[in-house]
C-alpha cells in the first residue's frame, strides 16, 4: 500500500534560532504521520535567504511525498 500527497515546503525557525524546512500537507496528511509532520534540519548557520532558496528548490522539483508500507 502506498499513500501519496502533495506538500508545501515552508521555512520555520526553531527555538534555538536555527532554520529548518517543514513539509506541510497541501491536500491531506499521510495516515502514517497522524497529526505529526516531517521536517529537514539545515546546517547550523544557514541564513533565512539560503533556507528560502532551498525550500523554493524543493517546491519546484518535488511533486509529491509518498509512504509505502511493505
Amino acid at each position: 500500500m502506498t499513500e501519496r500527497t502533495r506538500v508545501v515546503f515552508r521555512v520555520k525557525k526553531s527555538v534555538s534560532g536555527d532554520f529548518w524546512i517543514c513539509l506541510e500537507p497541501f491536500e491531506r496528511n499521510l495516515k502514517v504521520l497522524g497529526n505529526g509532520f516531517l521536517g529537514f534540519d539545515l546546517p547550523e548557520g544557514t541564513t533565512i535567504n539560503k533556507a528560502e532558496e532551498i525550500a523554493a528548490f524543493l517546491q519546484e522539483n518535488i511533486s509529491s511525498v509518498s509512504y509505502t508500507l511493505l
